[in-house]
């Protein structure tokens, strides 16, 4: 006992499984969903920095379709309304139809969507921010646009929007709590399973809060050191909070 607090449940080897598998699939959906929502941020502020016909207003809409809805919308729509629409599959075993896309891949999915539509515009502000004169040298030095892109901007855009991409990956991990709401199994999942075994609801989720902190930190912490890294004199990216 702590504080009147009962963690003694933690000494439990079930839910000490429960919540490293859940910590498992957390991370691998943080992992997944940063990789697609930085490949979706990247092509779209490329699409849309070389005006590219049609592919810009598309992607335009969906900025303003993804990052002006919320995330638990965008998950339910993708887990029970594409089965609706047909994108199902017969299961060989049982002969039952069954949704093509798993609750785990609706939820990474709708994280790459909702936080890849919000990379998108600070990849692009970060293009923006690249002085004018860093471009004309590489014009000067016979470099195509799509040299001047891939070799000049994009690189220097990306360290300039590290503190707001670790904010936008925060985020990410902090949303992929509603995994639970489609029956994914991550630390949000175990963890109300604890609390309703033991009934200890404020003792479970005072450790959710701190896995949650830890790994935030974790992230933070790791950003600072890759900003370090990839730091270019003249070009600072920022201090990350």
């Amino acid at each position: 006992m702590i504080f009147g607090l009962d963690f003694e449940w933690l000494a439990d080897p079930l839910y000490q499984s429960w919540l490293f598998e859940g910590l498992k699939t957390t991370l691998a959906i943080t992992a997944l969903g940063t990789i697609l929502m930085l490949i979706i941020g990247i092509a779209g502020a490329a699409i849309t920095h070389f005006n590219v016909p049609v592919a810009r207003s598309l992607t335009i809409i969906m900025i303003d379709l993804f990052r002006n809805t919320p995330p638990l919308v965008q998950l339910f729509f993708l887990y029970f309304m594409l089965s609706d629409l047909g994108m199902t599959y017969t299961d060989a075993t049982t002969g039952e139809r069954v949704p093509l896309l798993s609750g785990f891949a609706c939820v990474v999915i709708s994280l790459a969507l909702y936080n890849g539509s919000i990379a998108i515009e600070i990849i692009r502000s970060g293009i923006n921010s690249v002085p004018r004169q860093t471009v004309e040298g590489g014009r000067s030095m016979g470099y195509s646009r799509l040299q001047i892109f891939r070799w000049i901007e994009l690189p220097i855009a990306l360290r300039m929007t590290i503190p707001n991409m670790t904010s936008n990956v925060v985020s990410l991990i902090k949303t992929s709590a509603q995994a639970a709401l489609v029956a994914v199994t991550d630390i949000m999942f175990f963890s109300t399973q604890i609390a309703l075994e033991t009934f200890l609801n404020l003792e479970v989720m005072i450790v959710l809060w701190l896995i949650y902190l830890t790994i935030t930190t974790a992230v933070v912490l790791l950003a600072k050191q890759i900003a370090k890294v990839f730091a270019i004199p003249g070009f600072g990216a920022g201090e990350v909070q």
